[in-house]
């Protein structure tokens, strides 16, 4: 089987500084990698530039996703192809409801099951505002049920349990927490 996500020679960088080198990575789908390091290791970093964000690129080498190489991609165009990042830090949406936030380019999710399956009770949450009246741990609760509404080919978790008291309870086609 041909994997879904690959890097060969993935020397990520920020800033024209060079922060990994050489990171050689295959995980074809319905599989489950981990990575485990020290604080300041590069492991958000990684998931950072394997999601084309600002400012991590991939210096040297190359990432594809499905067969194609996406190393140049904006990270909107990573994301249409199926890629999603869970951050750190949650972010809150003043103004927002949780159920709009969940309808937020979701297709076909019913946004009260994407809730369950991260163990909130859709009846309390899906009218409340995402806002900073939810917890740490109800915000990040709520991304990762966005996440579901999603539905990814490819997730990234970074630190998924900082914020959160329990891990998410997800059916996932390919999933990485790093």
């Amino acid at each position: 089987m041909s994997p879904l996500l690959e890097t060969t020679g993935l020397s990520p960088s920020l800033g024209g500084h060079r922060i990994l080198d050489g990171i050689d990575l295959a995980v074809a789908l319905g599989e489950l990698h981990v990575l485990l390091g020290a604080n300041g290791a590069g492991k958000s970093s990684l998931a950072y530039c394997l999601m084309g964000c600002a400012g991590y690129r991939p210096g040297a080498g190359n990432i594809r996703f499905g067969g194609e190489d996406i190393g140049d991609a904006p990270v909107h165009e990573w994301a249409r192809r199926g890629l999603a990042l869970a951050w750190q830090e949650p972010a809150r949406f003043e103004g927002l409801s949780v159920r709009d936030y969940l309808a937020i380019g979701a297709h076909n999710a019913d946004p009260a099951d994407c809730l369950a399956q991260v163990g909130l009770a859709p009846d309390d949450y899906l009218a409340r505002p995402l806002d900073k009246t939810r917890s740490g741990g109800e915000r990040k609760r709520i991304e990762l049920a966005g996440i579901l509404a999603l539905q990814p080919r490819w997730r990234s978790w970074t630190s998924p349990r900082r914020a959160s008291t329990s891990s998410p309870r997800t059916r996932s086609p390919a999933s990485s927490r790093h």
